[in-house]
């Protein structure tokens, strides 16, 4: 048998098996074979401070201890209170050495689980009972009872069992200190704990005193002690099991909301499943395709881990891409995380935002592995929701450096903004290479987009050439079959509608659209949907003919949505529609649509909760090229009148009778004033920037221009005063501007507001996310008031009408323009008043367009953001300043911030900073530096 000296003799730092294995680190539980388990972040310098713990009334356990001490005899009452642990440990050894000498040797290193949570025990009780003199009275004890057992076998092996039972049950408690520190309930246990110990002992120091004792002592120990025992560890692992799932769920809901993803990735790969489903036979192509098939391939390592899927606008690729992701999730040896970016929604495209989702799906996969270092991350980064990128870069490396296999999807990276998808795919280049050099083909990457030079120069920038992409350009052929299968399917949905067609006219439309669709799986959509919604068999016949949509209000509805600024609820569309500005009121019963804009605008557009888009941004294209009724100039001119004329509505006047003004809350007059309020200076620039084509290219100019006009003059008349003089300071750069309007007569109005606009602009980020007219603003205010207060006070009647306008739970909406929540609203103030705080952080970063632009709470964390991100301009940067010197010619310059300098490596090493990189490591401590210079200099600290 091997000695159990090699056990014993190493101190009780690791939790042991009765079998002599060490219990793994990242176990969880408290059990047998679960002490362990990732640190949660809870400090541990609790435990070093005996007799710091919160305050507790022990009498019932001072009463256990003198109870017990009356017991003992005296001479046993001296021989234990001065016992330590350490003497228990020598005593044990000495043991040990004498069983091995008289070649009865016995594995005493199955109760060494027993000694380390004793151990832990005793300190944990130390500081949370105030109590440091009477844990000697479970050393001592132990001691005498293994010492007066040793000399006889069968007693002593009753002993040892004892013992390691006892360290099956009682967990490794400084791991879940934290759990003791405001819990009352969890005290208590540690006292109950405590007084069976000593209730143990007690008895076994009885019997093992007595005559009689090796009869009795394994019937009292094994029945009735250890029964009692078992149950009340058996309830504190209960307890505790269900604390840390508690906290567990508390931390991942912070990190949640700190991530802020939400289910939207999930949501749209399970869209475009129940798309593909309607049509079973298409889109399995792509999974044969060979260089796909090599790609996904897990039972061999592929030429390269980077995949580039391609191809031109409206071919399906996003289908095709959620298919490649449900054939990755078939692959179960490895996980799959994916992104699909939107391009109607620009903030969602963020390179942030797409390191966050994937982070987010993995934490789903591993809660109990990343959970841990993700809430360590939360809680230090000072943001309440994350928005830097190289923090979410670095949670994103550690997971993916994590993950045995793993296969990342990005698709439409092409919608992302062009600077922001370069940082983005640099940094998942640099991450497939880096998990290619570990262990090539374990994470592969597939990237789906439009074939744009700075993508294809971006995925070719890793000098490791099995990180350079396979390309997988599609051409017009390549989803013919996919199309003719669709468009066979909806001629025989048309002729079933509209009556049948002879075997060459149907083959006529599939040919037609086919060949006209040119690979475009978008087109082939649009204009089957179109032919089956025509209202008769003859209009069905001239639409095939002319291959155009008829014009009226569909032409109206698309025209504004190519324009509008942000995408606009369908309550919202009605109400624009119901304005009556001759009446300055809102004509609902008479205006509003009967039918839905599914049903007027077909699959051009989609409805997604309350707001409605284009279906994809190819139906942009395709609406502006294709439908000759829409002339963009002239829509912006109409969009840029209709909110002038709302903003001078009577419910925007300063003195407004309250119950005018109640009134006209319920009758729908407030529905359209945060896209009015937010945007109208959008469409006045945009009107601007197109005046020209307007007044070459359009009949119906004279009439538009006649109509922005005089808009613009009731404008001016409300809102023109001492504290918003829009006279004041023309700009001559706003003239220049609106030159095409020059022999207009409202010239000098429009130069007016445009020279109003340029100087909002001009004063800097925080001006622009507030409302530039200060009557505006109050009016804007005094309105949301009552829309926030006034619903519960409504009849049912009224509360029914208050619904048709406005969304009735989402009331209490941000002040900031800019920010999404200014239109969408949070359901309470108290969740609203949470969001503006963290708008109005009071310490900002100077630098422009810097990721600290939304602020910091505190003085501290901006410091430590400028010396992290701005080192050149933080206080240790002043320290250190050198004394005049001729200034040297400077022909390096930041794009980002414009600072120019004398060698191009100091201002890579500046741009760097910029991003938060720190490519240079300490190998001593691994902390990571901008500068080569600024790591050699900390070495020397290790050095001393």
């Amino acid at each position: 048998m091997t000695s159990p000296n090699a056990n014993l003799s190493s101190g009780c730092s690791q939790s042991t098996h009765s079998s002599g294995t060490t219990t793994p680190n990242v176990a969880v539980g408290v059990g047998h074979s679960q002490r362990s388990r990732v640190s949660t972040g809870f400090s541990s310098q609790q435990s070093t401070l005996v007799g710091t713990g919160p305050p507790h009334k022990n009498g019932a356990l001072q009463a256990a201890v003198l109870k017990f001490k009356n017991k003992l005899p005296p001479q046993q009452l001296v021989g234990f209170k001065d016992v330590t642990y350490d003497d228990l440990r020598d005593q044990i050894m000495k043991i040990q050495n004498d069983q091995e000498h008289n070649m009865k040797i016995m594995n005493l290193s199955r109760i060494q689980s027993c000694l380390e949570a004793m151990h832990q025990f005793g300190k944990v009780i130390e500081v949370f009972l105030n109590i440091s003199d009477v844990i000697a009275f479970v050393w001592g004890p132990m001691k005498f009872l293994l010492l007066t057992a040793s000399n006889f076998a069968d007693s002593f092996e009753i002993l040892l069992d004892a013992y390691e039972q006892i360290g099956e049950q009682l967990p490794l408690l400084q791991e879940y200190e934290a759990l003791f520190w405001d819990n009352p309930y969890m005290v208590e246990v540690l006292e109950l704990m405590y007084m069976d110990i000593l209730d143990f002992h007690q008895h076994a120091l009885k019997f093992f005193s007595g005559k009689q004792w090796r009869r009795f002592f394994q019937c009292r120990a094994n029945i009735s002690q250890y029964q009692r025992y078992k149950e009340d560890m058996k309830t504190l692992q209960d307890k505790t099991q269900e604390l840390i799932a508690k906290e567990d769920a508390k931390n991942l809901s912070a990190v949640k909301e700190w991530l802020a993803v939400g289910s939207q990735p999930q949501l749209d790969h399970k869209g475009y499943q129940e798309i593909r489903k309607e049509y079973p036979g298409t889109g399995h192509w792509i999974n044969k395709h060979e260089q796909v098939q090599e790609w996904l391939d897990t039972a061999v390592v592929p030429p390269t881990c980077v995949l580039w899927l391609n191809a031109i606008p409206g071919a399906g690729k996003t289908i095709l891409a959620s298919n490649i992701v449900e054939e990755c999730k078939s692959r179960t040896e490895f996980k799959t995380a994916y992104f699909y970016c939107h391009h109607e929604d620009q903030t969602a495209n963020t390179s942030v935002a797409v390191l966050k989702a994937l982070v987010d799906q993995l934490l789903d996969e591993y809660p109990d592995l990343f959970l841990p270092p993700c809430h360590s991350k939360q809680a230090s980064s000072g943001e309440p929701i994350l928005r830097t990128f190289p923090l979410a870069l670095s949670i994103l490396e550690y997971i993916c450096a994590t993950v045995p296999r793993l296969f990342l999807v990005i698709d439409g990276i092409d919608e992302c903004e062009q600077n922001d998808r370069k940082l983005l795919l640099d940094s998942l280049i640099k991450i497939a290479s880096e998990a290619d050099n570990d262990e090539p083909g374990r994470l592969r990457l597939l990237v789906v987009s439009q074939e744009y030079p700075d993508i294809r120069k971006a995925l070719n920038s890793s000098s490791v050439a099995r990180v350079r992409p396979n390309i997988v350009s599609l051409s017009e052929t390549d989803n013919e079959g996919d199309i003719k299968v669709y468009v066979r399917e909806w001629v025989d949905k048309i002729t079933e509608k509209h009556g049948p067609f002879d075997e060459d006219g149907k083959q006529y439309l599939r040919n037609l659209t086919v060949s006209r669709a040119k690979g475009m799986f978008l087109y082939a959509k649009l204009v089957m949907e179109n032919f089956y919604k025509q209202p008769t068999r003859e209009l069905l016949i001239n639409a095939i003919q002319k291959r155009n949509f008829p014009a009226g209000l569909k032409e109206a509805l698309l025209g504004w949505m190519i324009c509008w600024k942000r995408q606009l609820t369908w309550k919202e569309i009605q109400v624009a529609l119901s304005i009556d500005v001759e009446n300055n009121s809102i004509e609902w019963d008479g205006r509003r649509l009967r039918t839905h804009i599914h049903d007027i605008c077909g699959s051009l557009v989609k409805v997604n909760g309350e707001r409605v888009s284009l279906v994809h941004s190819t139906a942009k294209q395709y609406i502006t090229e294709c439908i000759e009724d829409i002339h963009r100039p002239s829509v912006e001119c109409e969009l840029a009148t209709l909110c002038l004329e709302y903003l001078v509505f009577p419910c925007f006047d300063d003195d407004v009778d309250k119950q005018n003004l109640r009134e006209w809350m319920i009758e729908g007059h407030f529905a359209f004033q945060d896209y009015a309020v937010a945007k109208w200076f959008y469409h006045l620039n945009a009107f601007v920037e197109t005046g020209r084509d307007l007044l070459e290219g359009e009949k119906a100019a004279p009439g538009l221009l006649s109509e922005i006009s005089s808009a613009m003059v009731m404008f001016l008349t409300r809102y023109n005063d001492e504290e918003d003089d829009f006279y004041e300071d023309i700009v001559d750069e706003c003239r220049s501007k609106c030159e095409a309007f020059r022999d207009q007569d409202f010239y000098e109005d429009l130069v007016a507001l445009q020279s109003h606009i340029y100087k909002v602009q001009t004063k800097g980020f925080n001006a622009r996310h507030k409302i530039s007219i200060d009557k505006l603003e109050k009016a804007l205010m005094r309105n949301r008031e009552l829309l926030e207060s006034l619903p519960p006070k409504l009849s049912a009647e009224e509360y029914a009408r208050f619904c048709q306008f406005y969304d009735g739970v989402r009331r209490f909406k941000c002040t900031r323009i800019t920010c999404l929540y200014f239109s969408e609203g949070f359901k309470e103030a108290k969740s609203r008043k949470r969001h503006v705080n963290i708008h109005d952080r009071p310490f900002q970063c100077e630098v422009p367009d810097c990721l600290g632009a939304n602020g910091f709470a505190n003085s501290k964390d901006l410091e430590k953001h400028t010396r992290a991100f701005h080192p050149d301009i933080s206080d240790l940067a002043e320290r250190f300043n050198a004394i005049t010197t001729k200034k040297t010619k400077t022909d390096h310059t930041c794009t980002i911030c414009g600072k120019s300098f004398t060698r191009k490596q100091i201002m890579v090493d500046h741009i760097r900073s910029h991003r938060g990189e720190r490519p240079h490591e300490c190998e001593e401590c691994g902390k990571a530096f901008t500068r080569k210079n600024d790591k050699t200099r900390h070495a020397k600290i290790h050095a001393r």
